[in-house]
């Protein structure tokens, strides 16, 4: 009995189903039928809603009850008023544009109506409820004639009803009944149409003449229209307007489409579509849930976190609350409630609902939204915000829980509250319990802290124009704090660095925002290890699976109610205790909550689960970024984002920098799927920030790109982000080439970091990253077994940065004279192509395109007036010298095998001759006498090898004339 019961009144979820979808598709369709009729119902065809093929039927049904899904009434009169389109041979014409199916469905639409039993005026008040008369008169003419049709011969005007005045033959009933509706009309308008003076409307005798005679083919003889039938229409109309405009899914509805609405009810047939027999499915009816509550959901988290926020106010620094409970109760049941519905929906497979609810909770977190405020007030309204705070503690930890499902907005939405953080100084560097920061890179940093001091302080002189920035009224301003934070590990005097960053260029202050590692502006915001002695409340998701721990809400509140309780507990008076020792009362506000979403909020677990992400969610991650980055260089720093605009978030320099450097962690941590990762995201990504385009910039001088230079419209300006853009790709490249995936391909990427297909400016000299490179080229080229796998296109990459770099070297310098910098680029380069040219795994592999790199180091020497390095450069030609016929005939046994027995040594000139150049010159130009010793001892040791007598004689000479000779005539010239 029970279950019999149970049955009567389940509902079948399957059909539940149907029918919300059905509604979805006519909500649709409806749309697109008021723009155009014939996507509608060709939107209606595919989705299964119409038979195929179309009948008349189907279409007359969507017309006649498709007013609640949101059908306008105007694009029903125009579609039934068409006549259609004819049949022409060698076209193909959609059915539902056929003249025969539009007079089919207008015959159906009007046989829908109920007409028996009315007056003939009110089935034309019905009639003309459904829908507006279209403009043009033929439309009206055609629709009309089909309501008299259907009317004239039922209604209670006709022989069938019992007022009996129109003719027995349905043919003059029909015409009599189109003439009076007709004239309905016409009197309807000129009745009520306010353009028209009251003493030229239609009189009722005017009206009564109108229909008193329709003639003898239409009315029987004696049987004209009563006069006092005619009274009393002239006078239903005079008192009650036909309105056509405001019913309908949007308006309100009038008497006669309630009436309509009410005849054709069908209350079993719409109870059969809704409810059934099926038996329940939970899954589904989960899913009908959830659509029908996640809104008012939504709303309920937004009042419990408003009511937590207005629990708590400001108090000597800190956040206090007045009644000790409920405020953060209120945040634990939000967050959890938050948290909750989002899991739902991503575990019931609906990302509409998800994404929608993931972004709304995003924004409550305020970090999105309008960053025309200064960078205090908006970390003011974060820090003493818990709704704020709270809404970014799901969002991060959902983040990371449901990432792949998301989408790429909603990974926006993410990296737009990191930076924003980043922006205010909220995010910790030294991470939770057992986690490392998010600010902080995997890889050691390619300068040292000295160069590294030294290239911040130089990138902040020349991007904020601190030799130009004085006041007009006085003198400089002191120096901010970002300068302290790193003089105090340099060498330098922090005295001598006093200018002041006056070029605020955003009223945001994002613009004044370029070191992405800078954690804080004053000495008393620096972060203590913990605010406790280890009572710090350890979020959910560090417990293990095993162990039931709290909800993220109930780690919230535990450290809310912690923090409220430090320094408050009572001690017994001994006279004895001092005052202000609390690490709590000597915290910041800032710090305090820096401190607490360290605690709370993983935001390196972004990075590292980024490794359980599927490969549509991993490329959403890598996309915003790549997109936030490239928007982000397009358009000023001073906008307003939007939830519909998330393009539109702004991002600071030193953002710009972090989303350089998260690009490359997450590629690092994703090895296993680095390939993909690199071929269809990091490739072009790099390449279009750091290729060269001629004419590129002038086509785009208009536009507002911060990497420009203005100077040098084709080239790129030095910024952090370029910076980290440079690194990444040398740091993917020191990954390829140790673990030989896809390391020529990578490698080949080298040559879009220098001239000429680089598109950074490297002027001026003082500002670059020389050093950068050169560190990178010396951990890419320590990989020696890598690097003997790589083809032509990797090589090609190599040699380039290792020319570029050994020219960028050997700078004159008054406090090195004769000797040079540990990290000088020149120096890096040597040392990457004596260990290339001395490993065993590199043996015959290394491209004979190294001489011009050596020619480079011994040009550095000389500018550096360090014969050390041109004494070593001119060795390096030794080996190569010494090795030539094994690497030439290893290179050319692809294309051209030489025989042990060959003995023209024609293959050999052109590896030898640009060797001899090389050692040549040196000895020709060379200032150093030891140099130019070496050189022509090495010159003389080369003609007379074994290699010199494989040269036919004529080819020797040529080169004793252009090399040797002009040496030796260049020496006797210097020495006489």
């Amino acid at each position: 009995t029970i279950a019999l019961k149970s049955s009567r009144i389940t509902i079948s979820t399957c059909s539940m189903r149907n029918a919300k979808n059905r509604k979805r598709h006519l909500h649709h369709a409806a749309k697109l039928f008021n723009e155009k009729a014939s996507k509608g119902l060709l939107y209606l065809l595919d989705n299964g809603i119409f038979p195929n093929p179309v009948d008349p039927q189907s279409v007359s049904s969507f017309l006649r009850n498709g007013l609640v899904v949101g059908l306008d009434k105007a694009a029903v009169g125009q579609y039934l008023g068409e006549v259609g389109k004819s049949e022409t041979p060698g076209k193909v014409i959609p059915v539902w544009e056929r003249d025969w199916f539009h007079k089919a469905v207008l015959l159906e639409y009007c046989s829908s109506f109920g007409f028996r039993g009315q007056t003939l005026l009110d089935g034309l008040r019905t009639f003309l409820a459904a829908f507006r008369l279209p403009g043009e008169a033929q439309m009206i003419d055609r629709i009309l004639q089909a309501f008299a049709d259907s009317c004239g011969r039922v209604c209670e005007e006709s022989m069938k009803g019992s007022l009996k005045l129109f003719s027995p033959d349905e043919k003059r009933a029909s015409d009599a009944a189109y003439l009076l509706s007709f004239s309905i009309i016409m009197l309807n308008t000129d009745l009520h149409n306010e353009n028209i003076r009251a003493d030229r409307k239609m009189k009722l005798d005017d009206f009564i003449r109108n229909n008193s005679n329709y003639g003898k083919d239409i009315t029987d003889e004696g049987k004209d229209l009563p006069r006092d039938y005619l009274e009393g229409i002239y006078k239903s109309i005079k008192e009650e307007q036909i309105r056509t405009l405001g019913e309908g899914a949007d308006g309100s509805m009038t008497v006669e489409r309630w009436k309509d609405v009410m005849r054709s009810a069908k209350s079993t047939e719409s109870h059969q579509q809704i409810f059934g027999k099926d038996v329940a499915d939970a899954k589904n009816l989960k899913e009908l849930l959830l659509e029908s509550a996640w809104q008012p959901i939504l709303s309920a988290i937004s009042g419990l976190w408003g009511v937590a926020s207005e629990e708590f106010y400001e108090l000597d620094g800190g956040m206090q609350n007045l009644d000790g409970t409920y405020g953060v109760q209120s945040v634990r049941i939000g967050i959890d409630l938050a948290h909750e519905i989002l899991s739902s929906s991503s575990n019931l497979g609906r990302s509409d609902i998800f994404q929608d609810l993931f972004n709304s909770i995003c924004y409550m977190s305020g970090l999105l939204g309008d960053y025309n405020a200064d960078i205090d007030q908006r970390a003011n309204r974060f820090i003493y915000s818990i709704e704020r705070q709270s809404a970014l503690t799901v969002a991060i930890n959902i983040a990371e829980e449901s990432g792949d499902i998301i989408g790429l907005d909603g990974w926006k939405c993410v990296w737009g509250m990191i930076f924003e953080l980043r922006d205010l100084q909220l995010l910790s560097t030294k991470g939770g319990i057992g986690r490392r920061s998010i600010i902080s890179e995997s890889d050691p940093d390619l300068l040292t802290i000295d160069a590294r001091n030294d290239f911040y302080l130089k990138m902040v002189r020349d991007m904020q124009g601190l030799n130009e920035s004085y006041d007009a009224e006085g003198p400089p301003r002191k120096a901010t704090s970002f300068f302290g934070s790193f003089f105090s590990s340099s060498a330098r005097d922090p005295g001598d660095y006093t200018d002041s960053l006056t070029n605020i260029r955003s009223i945001n202050g994002k613009d004044d925002q370029l070191v992405w590692d800078y954690l804080s502006s004053s000495e008393d915001e620096d972060e203590k290890e913990s605010i406790g002695d280890g009572h710090d409340a350890v979020p959910f998701f560090e417990r293990s699976q095993t162990q039931k721990g709290p909800s993220i809400g109930a780690a919230f509140e535990n450290q809310l109610i912690y923090e409220s309780s430090v320094g408050k507990e009572e001690m017994p008076v001994t006279g004895l205790e001092r005052m202000g020792n609390d690490l709590s009362i000597q915290q910041s506000p800032r710090a305090r909550v820096r401190h607490r979403l360290s605690q709370l909020v993983d935001f390196s677990g972004l990075i590292s689960e980024s490794r359980y992400l599927d490969m549509d969610g991993l490329s959403d991650l890598l996309n915003a970024l790549v997109e936030m980055i490239r928007d982000s260089s397009k358009s000023p720093n001073n906008t307003r984002a939007s939830e519909g605009e998330l393009a539109s978030l702004p991002l600071s320099p030193a953002s710009e920098a972090f989303a350089e450097i998260l690009l490359c962690e997450i590629a690092l941590k994703n090895r296993d799927r680095f390939a993909h990762v690199w071929e269809n995201i990091l490739c072009a990504h790099y390449n279009s920030r750091l290729t060269y385009r001629p004419g590129w910039g002038r086509q785009n001088s208009d536009s507002a790109l911060s990497d420009t230079n203005p100077q040098h419209p084709e080239t790129v300006a030095l910024t952090p982000g370029i910076e980290k853009c440079v690194t990444g790709v040398l740091r993917l490249c020191i990954y390829a080439s140790s673990r030989n995936t896809l390391a020529s391909e990578v490698l080949s990427t080298l040559k879009v970091l220098h001239p000429p297909f680089g598109a950074l400016h490297w002027s001026p000299q003082e500002l670059n990253l020389d050093k950068h490179l050169a560190e990178g080229l010396w951990r890419v080229c320590r990989n020696v077994d890598g690097l003997s796998h790589i083809n032509d296109e990797g090589w090609s990459g190599i040699l380039g940065l290792l020319e570029w770099c050994a020219s960028r070297g050997g700078m004159p310098s008054a406090q090195r004279v004769g000797s040079l910098a540990e990290d000088d680029p020149s120096l890096q380069a040597f040392r990457s192509l004596h260990l290339m040219l001395h490993a065993v795994e590199l043996k015959d592999c290394v491209p004979f395109g190294v001489v011009r790199s050596i020619r480079s180091i011994v040009e550095a020497g000389e500018r550096a007036q360090c014969p050390k390095l041109s004494i070593a450069g001119l060795d390096l030609l030794q080996v190569l010298h010494s090795r030539m016929e094994s690497l030439a005939v290893f290179q050319n046994a692809a294309t051209n095998p030489i025989g042990p027995d060959d003995s023209n040594g024609q293959y050999l000139l052109k590896y030898w001759l640009p060797t001899l150049e090389a050692i040549g010159e040196p000895a020709e130009k060379s200032r150093n006498g030891h140099v130019r010793q070496h050189a022509l001892s090495l010159l003389t040791d080369a003609l007379i090898d074994r290699h010199g007598r494989s040269i036919p004689a004529t080819s020797l000479c040529d080169i004793m004339n252009t090399v040797c000779l002009h040496v030796a005539g260049r020496r006797i010239a210097d020495l006489l």
